[in-house]
């Protein structure tokens, strides 16, 4: 059922670099063999979904059926002072009607190793991933793209520093790279690099200015972009139940044109009681797009999760973003969920979302889908 075909296949530089980052983790497994101990985490899951319109037409809507399979394997250890962590995982997918969804063999791997010290924290961590546009890109760019594939790889490097009893120093580093296959969206690579200076006023309050720059280069040959972002923000907790977390600041985008822009954002977590909580976040932020340099954009993130027994759960989130850019689109996406745990590895889990998307002058499109997912999940299912 699940055989790859020749549209759906990976291309050989995407193999070798799967094949390098897992020649990488074989590289890991001398150096924590000294390791206190091994767990090896299992996961697996099995979805069936409804898609009452896949391609977000306004004018026409052809429903499909999704059938999913979702292996997943980790592998994490501590030896002193370092952490190690691995995971592996696959999507194969099929579809009623390959024209409107096609089949997917979506390969995801990623490594990370983490070291603290007296002071502080050094770690580096690699990540390799494909996932389809058509979902990647209505959430990324508000665009409704071709149902082809988006693959990431990525590489990051984390420092931080205790400079006194109460201010820390952290800097970041990283690259990655992202290529699509089908479609006319543009493979690009950006190099990026942070520092934040964060200080706590007391137990409850603290503040802190970040700066981060990123360079956003083309496959294509077009032209580079440069992004300079300074925030200054300020994180409360007010109590065990509420965190605010309030920045702003300002973001220069150079191209062939410079431009200038503010940025910031409010997020917000309260447990409404001991079974309810609530999340929100809503801002203002510049990232690397396929469409072409950085896009800016205003996003809201909403959610709601109230447990209805040690079994039993419900929940609800909203997605909204609307772009600054002529080229990208504007999407609304409402999920509604209940969860079921039918034993200690064993959970079910329904779910319906609703989607919009609008653009480029086109009239507002929307779809539905309806979704039952069986999974499970054992976080150490090798015990040695």
């Amino acid at each position: 059922m699940f055989r790859c075909g020749p549209a759906t296949r990976c291309s050989c530089l995407e193999a070798m670099n799967l094949a390098g980052a897992l020649g990488a983790l074989a590289l890991l497994l001398p150096a924590v063999a000294q390791a206190d101990r091994f767990e090896h985490g299992l996961t697996a899951a099995i979805a069936s979904e409804y898609d009452s319109n896949p391609a977000l037409s306004a004018t026409t809507s052809t429903g499909v059926w999704r059938y999913s399979l979702l292996p997943g394997y980790s592998l994490s250890s501590v030896a002193g002072a370092d952490a190690w962590n691995a995971r592996l995982g696959l999507r194969l997918e099929r579809s009623s009607d390959a024209d409107l969804s096609i089949g997917r063999e979506d390969p995801n791997l990623s490594l990370a190793w983490t070291r603290q010290t007296p002071t502080g924290s050094f770690g580096v961590s690699a990540g390799y991933e494909e996932t389809s546009t058509r979902v990647a890109e209505l959430q990324d760019s508000g665009l409704v793209a071709a149902d082809g594939s988006k693959i990431g790889k990525n590489f990051s490097a984390t420092w931080s520093q205790a400079l006194d009893e109460r201010g820390t120093l952290s800097l970041n580093l990283g690259r990655a790279g992202v290529g699509y296959r089908g479609g006319s969206l543009t493979d690009y690579a950006t190099l990026s690099a942070g520092a934040t200076l964060s200080r706590a006023r007391d137990e409850r309050t603290s503040h802190y200015l970040r700066f981060s720059a990123a360079r956003y280069t083309p496959d294509s040959g077009g032209a580079d972009s440069d992004s300079f972002e300074f925030l200054a923000g300020l994180r409360l907790s007010r109590s065990e139940r509420l965190n605010l977390d309030l920045a702003a600041g300002i973001n220069r985008t150079v191209a062939q044109t410079a431009k200038n822009g503010w940025q910031g954002s409010v997020k917000l977590n309260y447990a409404l009681d001991e079974r309810s909580a609530f999340s929100f976040d809503l801002g203002r932020s510049v990232a690397s797009s396929g469409v072409g340099g950085f896009v800016e954009a205003d996003v809201l993130n909403a959610g709601w999760h109230r447990a209805l027994s040690d079994k039993q759960s419900i929940g609800a989130s909203l997605f909204k973003r609307r772009s600054q850019a002529v080229a990208t689109g504007d999407t609304t996406q409402l999920n509604l969920f209940a969860n079921r745990a039918l034993g200690d590895a064993w959970s079910l889990r329904a779910s319906y979302l609703y989607k919009q998307a609008q653009g480029g002058g086109v009239a507002a499109a929307s779809g539905h889908v309806l979704s039952l997912t069986l999974s499970y999940a054992n976080p150490d299912f090798l015990d040695f």
